[in-house]
This record gives C-alpha cells, structure tokens and sequence, in this order.
C-alpha cells in the first residue's frame, strides 16, 4: 500500500485502514458468543442448558489431541552443512528456545490458541522480546481486524490487519514518555476515557454478586450483560468484572500494521480515536525489529510482524477459517431432544399416572394423600378400581443415542480408539494399530496444519533472540572436530566441567547462526496421537544404527534431555578408552611384553 507522508493525511489514512479491517467485528463477535455458548452449555439458551455436552467434552479432546503442551519440542539444522559442530549448535540453541516458552508459558497458550481456533475459526498469539525474554500473549479474534478477509494468509499480500485493545490511562503515559507531543496527547486522550468493545466480553460492572434464592433458580442472568437482581450466572462462562472506577479509565488503542510498498516492510502506527496518532507520527517504521536505542532496524526481521496464527479448520476464501462447531450443533441438539424425551419416560415410569375409574370425588388433594406411605382412598361405588399406567421404554432407546455419539465422532474425525476406547470387534494390538492407521490420515492433515503454525512461531522466535538475545550460548564438541571455532583458554577449561571427556566448548550466540538454518518442530511431538508411532519409529532407527542413542534422545520426550545426553556420552568415551587399554594390551602381549 503506498502511505501518505502529510501528517494530516497519515491521521486520517490509518484511521481509515483500521476501520475498515474492524468492519466485521461485531458480526464475528455475535457468531464467537453463539459458538461459545454452545460449548458452555450445549444449548443456544443459556436457561436450558443440554445435560449431557458432548460438544465440549469432544472439543476437549479434539484439542488435546492436535496438540500437547507437555512434549513441545524444536529441531534446529543446517541443511547445507550439518556438521557436528553446526548439530550441538543446533541442539543448544532448540534447547533454548523451548525454555523461553515453558519460561512464558508460551507452550501452554499454543493450546489455548487451538482451542479458540477450534470454537471462532482462528486462534491469534502476539510475542515480543524484552530484556532478552519472551513474551506472548494470547489476542481474542474479535479484537483483531484484517484488511481482506477474502485471503487466508497474514502476509504482505493482506496489506494490513488491526489489533484493537483496552489500556489503562497509567499505560497509555507510558507509551509517550518519550513522544515530542506527550502533553497534548496526555490532555487530548481524556476525551477517548468512555466504555468502547474491548478485550472484555461485557464492559458492565458490579460491586457485588449474590446468589439469592426465587421463584426460578436455574435461570440465568443473561448473556453478556450486567447481573439481574443480584443474580450470579452460574451456568454460563466466567466473566470479567472490572470496576466502574478502572473501567472509565480504559482506552481503546488500534494499532494497525500496514505493508509499505516503498520500503518493502510493514509499517506500525498507533492510534487512540480519529486523531491521536501515537505511533508513526514522525517517522514510519516496523516496531518489531526497530530499535529505539540504537534508532535501527534489524534486517532479519525485515518484513515480520509479532502475530502468529493457529487456524485448525482453514477455509482458503476466509481469513477467519471454519468453526468446528457450526457442523456439530445440530447433533449435539438431537443428542439434547433424545435426552428429555428419556428422561421423560424414565420418570413417567418411575411415576406412573393414575387412572381412578368409577369415581367422581377424586381430586389433587385426595390423590396426594393416597399417594402418600399408609394413605387410603374410601368410595362408595363398587364398580370403582385405580389402575396405573405403565410406561414400557424401548429397548433401543439407548441405541439411538449411542449412534447419534458415533455420528459425532465421525464428524470431529475422532472415532472412540483414538481417544483410548475399545472397539467393538477388536481382538488384539495389532487390530488396533490397523484401526490408528486408517484413521490417522484424515487426522493427521489437521495436526500438521497445527504444527506448521507452531513451526511459524518458533522460526519468528529464532529471529527475534538473533537480535534481543546477546548472551553466549555453548555447544559442547569433540575436539577434533572443533577445530578453529574452540577459542576457549586454559583457564576458562580449568572452570568449565565437560559433560564428558575430550569435550571442549565453543561459544556462539543466536546472531552466529547462518541465516538459512531451519526450525521445525520435532517428530510430531506436538500431536500425542502419533507419538507412539514416532517414538516406535526411533528406536527402530536406532536398532537398525541409522541413529545414535545421542541422536535418539534428542527425539524422544525426555525430562532432562542434555543430561542424559551427557551420560551417553561419557559411557561411550569410558568405552573407547577400556576398549583402547585393551587393544594395547594384547598389543604388549603379543608383542613378549608384559602390562
């Protein structure tokens, strides 16, 4: 897009592009609370909630299938030159990138981002480098805004996207602390201090919340709006409360990322209202790879933005992508159907209804009290007989709402042995590991979607600690193969333990990484549902010698992978060195002498 350079004309062009990719908000976010209540409730009432959810107990484990938090691993190579060298290399600095996640708990929200890319389409992480940390935080879709939701992918070709949040008046102080116009924007954004749709879901608050009794306790207190009478929504999903005194204070920052044709690089602005411009007022720069302190750009985030994107179901006209709830509702409304009408048998058979025949003077009342233990009915005529009617249930009743559960699977492409359940008809391990496989494909799609954005995030993590992170990192090596690159001193080896004998360090940072080096994500250990296979797959690579037990470590989901590699290590250098005594002494005995 080709950006204005008139200050006046600037204001008024970025107002505009964030206008326009929040036109859909509201939409998306009437569509979002819809799917969410289902999956809260099971119901499109919240007063009727569904007894039995199978949407969110299948959403859980659809979930947690795609993607484990627990097993999250990186793999970082040189295709052009792996070396042992460039592979501990490698290893050392995959092994500090995922500790930067567990740090932020960035593993964690990836699951999160499925989740809400499961319920409203696409899930959205925002991550930053500060003090040589990551961050991440997790961006609700409604307050995001992309230009052309006719395209899927969030690159130059969208032209531009807006993420709208909510910040307090202390926050928005120091955003220009360092602005030329700090004072005329701290006096102007008084005026933009008023409720606007945020990061809340409901921008009503309550100083208390009590749970009283009524005439209709089940109710609930409404969807998205302040608490009725004092009552607590017990049933729906927790909701922020935010005080009316912080609430006034909260102001709705844009900051919108347009593509800039003239310098090939993403421009950020930020702008409070129709004419507050925070951010590229004066000077028009990427935010994430400028540096305030030196006033430069790093060229290896030229062109990136700090947004990652976790879409399950991606529709290639759509940027939002498909809901997996949206095919799910009306099983989950006939599961819903077939269960009242059970019940109400169940109970009608439970308690019958009573026919009083030939009489006359039968009310509530005398019904209640021959209903009751030791209670009597007295009439005159003899003809008169109380009879019940029996309610027989049929047989496949359950039947039908065990198919509507199969049904279920099939569509989330889940079926009952991919979440641990037996099957009818299987008869051994190798019946089951047939049954996985035929599955697996379908499934399979969906987890690798997940991992390549896994990968996306990780990659722009890379990029970021090449320039953020300046501590040196050490990769151990064997020292014949260290070569020039092992500058460490005497002194420095007299300090530093090796993990194991005839190891020597060689210092590196992120920046000394060549810049083609590759970041994926680690045998599918993203996906626990072909974690068996793939652990099945190393230790047949590992028998058959295409890998070395160092090798295969480094592929399986171990606690404290670096020890154990060390202890590899050292037994296999303890192993040379006995087998070495040993050859030199046959040596000597060959040769007369003695040890």
């Amino acid at each position: 897009m080709r950006i204005p350079r008139d200050a006046k004309q600037l204001t008024q062009f970025v107002r505009e592009t964030a206008s326009h990719c929040m036109s859909s908000r509201q939409a998306r976010m009437n569509r979002g609370a819809f799917y969410q209540g289902y999956i809260d409730t099971g119901s499109s009432d919240a007063t009727t909630p569904a007894m039995y959810n199978k949407l969110w107990v299948s959403l859980d484990d659809l979930e947690s299938l795609l993607f484990s938090p627990v097993s999250l691993r990186f793999h970082i190579g040189d295709p052009d030159y792996p070396s042992v060298i460039n592979e501990a290399k490698g290893r050392a600095a995959a092994a500090h990138i995922r500790n930067q996640y567990r740090r932020c708990d960035g593993d964690s929200m990836f699951s999160q981002a499925v989740n809400i890319g499961l319920v409203r389409g696409k899930g959205i992480i925002k991550q930053s480098f500060a003090s040589g940390r990551l961050s991440t935080w997790l961006v609700q879709p409604e307050d995001f805004g992309v230009l052309r939701e006719n395209y899927d992918r969030l690159d130059e070709n969208m032209g531009a996207f807006n993420h709208s949040m909510l910040v307090t008046f202390d926050q928005f102080v120091g955003l220009v602390k360092n602005h030329p116009d700090k004072n005329e924007m701290l006096k102007k954004v008084k005026a933009y201090t008023r409720d606007s749709a945020g990061l809340t879901d409901t921008r009503g608050g309550t100083a208390m919340n009590i749970t009283v009794g009524g005439l209709y306790p089940m109710q609930a207190a409404g969807q998205g709006g302040p608490q009725i009478n004092g009552r607590v929504d017990w049933m729906g999903r927790p909701q922020p409360q935010l005080d009316p005194a912080v609430e006034q204070t909260l102001i709705e920052l844009n900051e919108t990322w347009i593509w800039d044709d003239q310098r090939e690089d993403w421009a950020t602005f930020q702008i409070v209202g129709d004419d507050l411009l925070v951010m590229g007022k004066y000077t028009i720069q990427n935010a994430l790879a400028f540096d305030p302190s030196s006033q430069t750009s790093a060229p290896c985030l030229k062109g990136d933005h700090p947004y990652s994107t976790f879409c399950p179901n991606p529709v290639p006209t759509y940027f939002w992508g498909a809901s997996e709830v949206q095919r799910l509702i009306f099983l989950q409304e006939a599961i819903n159907a077939r269960l009242v009408g059970t019940n109400k048998m169940l109970r009608m058979q439970e308690d019958p209804t009573t026919k009083f025949v030939g009489s006359t003077g039968v009310n509530q009342l005398a019904l209640s009290k021959y209903k009751k233990p030791g209670g009597h009915y007295v009439e005159m005529n003899a003809n008169a007989k109380i009879e019940k009617d029996r309610i027989e249930i049929p047989q496949d009743l359950w039947a039908s709402l065990h198919e509507y559960e199969r049904m279920f699977d099939e569509m989330m492409g889940v079926p009952p042995i991919a979440k641990g359940h037996g099957e009818k008809g299987v008869r051994s391990g190798a019946h089951a590991d047939t049954l996985v496989r035929m599955f697996s494909p379908r499934f399979k799609d969906r987890a690798l979607l997940i991992e390549r954005d896994i990968e996306r995030s990780g990659a722009l993590t890379l990029d970021m600690a090449r320039v953020h992170v300046a501590k040196k990192l050490v990769a151990w090596v064997p020292e014949a193969e260290a070569s020039l690159q092992n500058v460490s001193t005497p002194e420095e080896n007299l300090l530093l333990t090796p993990p194991a004998k005839g190891l020597v360090p060689v210092y590196f940072s992120f920046g000394d990484l060549p810049d083609d080096v590759t970041l994926t994500v680690d045998e599918h250990s993203s996906s626990p549902a072909f974690s068996a296979d793939g652990k099945a797959l190393i230790f047949d690579m590992l028998k058959t010698g295409l890998l070395s037990p160092i090798e295969a470590v480094e592929h399986l989901d171990v606690t404290d992978p670096e020890s154990v590699q060390a202890n590899i290590m050292r037994r296999e250098i303890a192993k040379a060195e006995a087998a070495e005594k040993e050859s030199q002494m046959k040596l000597a005995i060959h040769q007369g002498g003695k040890k």
